[in-house]
């Protein structure tokens, strides 16, 4: 109240035509200047961002992402409290984040939001072994009780329904991520088996993979993207090839099953082409080709190789589509994990 009463001295004294004194007067201007500080301190920093466009929490729980051009926001776990921080470089730079912050951003850009919750429950558990299995597998930095996990992915911000449902996914999960043996999976996960997923060990050619065993997708032939097929002359499919493996020959009257064998795994995929010249992977000729998975049937038509595959993706771990099905019968995101991982069991991160 103090200050009030310089101020109405100062006002008497000019009334009455005396001189002020300076002191009230460096009081006044000093009062003035620290108005809005004392108005904000007793009414809160509502609408006052960080440097980055994180806006604080006067509550110190969950904040905003906001986009620069007033966009949709993104749900911000709050820093100080989140043990593991993502930090994700794109183009734009390196963007720093709390773990579950970065997932939800992440999980839309990998799965089908159509999809039934309890297959984005499972999808976001995936995601977050993926991201544990990448920070155990590092040096494990940490700095003041953070530990940094470093990648290079794409997270989506989004909003309306596709948001709420990211957000529950992940929040209803948090922390959850498989291990075997104590330690986090390589959880890989496609969009679509060619009716069961491949089994790890005869992927890989080692007895490390014990928990990715070959189950059964028996709906997966309902998917609109089951079956895919290409049309390419034999020349360019010849080019190609000796791109691949360069020395590669294919003389006129030869059969396409006389240069090129196929060897299988159980689920259907082609793990080796082999010829004289040497072998091809089955995923390497599959991205030489665009092709929807490794799993694939050729023919000669003419002068013509046509090539059908079936599945959509590597064919390894977590089968998306085999998930949403599962989900459709009433099965949980617990199942769901159980049924496409063997033997694993579900950690957290705190």
């Amino acid at each position: 109240m103090k200050k009030i009463e310089i101020v109405k001295n100062a006002i008497e004294n000019r009334r009455n035509g005396q001189k002020p004194d300076y002191r009230d007067v460096a009081a006044v201007l000093l009062f003035i200047f620290l108005l809005p500080y004392v108005v904000s301190f007793f009414f809160g920093n509502a609408g006052i961002e960080r440097e980055g466009g994180e806006a604080e929490n006067a509550e110190g729980g969950t904040a905003w992402l906001k986009n620069e051009d007033k966009g949709p926001e993104l749900f911000w776990e709050d820093s100080g409290k989140a043990e593991f921080i993502v930090c994700n470089t794109t183009s734009a730079g390196t963007e720093k984040m709390p773990l579950e912050t970065y997932l939800v951003g992440r999980l839309p850009s990998t799965i089908d939001m159509d999809y039934e919750m309890e297959a984005l429950k499972a999808q976001a558990v995936v995601l977050r072994t993926e991201m544990m299995r990448l920070y155990y597998d590092s040096d494990k930095e940490k700095k003041e009780g953070k530990a940094y996990i470093y990648v290079e992915s794409n997270i989506i911000k989004t909003d309306g329904d596709v948001y709420e449902k990211c957000k529950e996914a992940v929040s209803s999960t948090r922390g959850m991520y498989l291990a075997y043996e104590g330690y986090p999976i390589n959880a890989p996960y496609f969009a679509v088996s060619a009716g069961a997923t491949r089994n790890g060990n005869e992927v890989f050619g080692n007895e490390n993979y014990k928990y990715l065993k070959s189950v059964v997708c028996e709906r997966d032939f309902t998917s609109k993207d089951y079956i895919h097929s290409i049309r390419i002359s034999k020349g360019d499919f010849l080019e190609k090839m000796q791109e691949l493996r360069p020395g590669i020959v294919w003389e006129e009257g030869e059969a396409l099953e006389e240069v090129f064998s196929l060897s299988r795994d159980r689920a259907g995929y082609v793990l080796e082409i082999r010829s004289e010249e040497g072998t091809i992977t089955g995923e390497v000729f599959r991205k030489a080709f665009s092709l929807h998975s490794s799993c694939f049937e050729w023919q000669e038509d003419g002068g013509a190789i046509i090539i059908k595959s079936k599945g959509v993706g590597h064919g390894l771990g977590f089968c998306q589509y085999g998930a949403n099905e599962a989900a459709k019968k009433g099965s949980d995101y617990i199942d769901i994990l159980n049924y496409f991982f063997s033997e694993i069991i579900i950690e957290k991160t705190e």
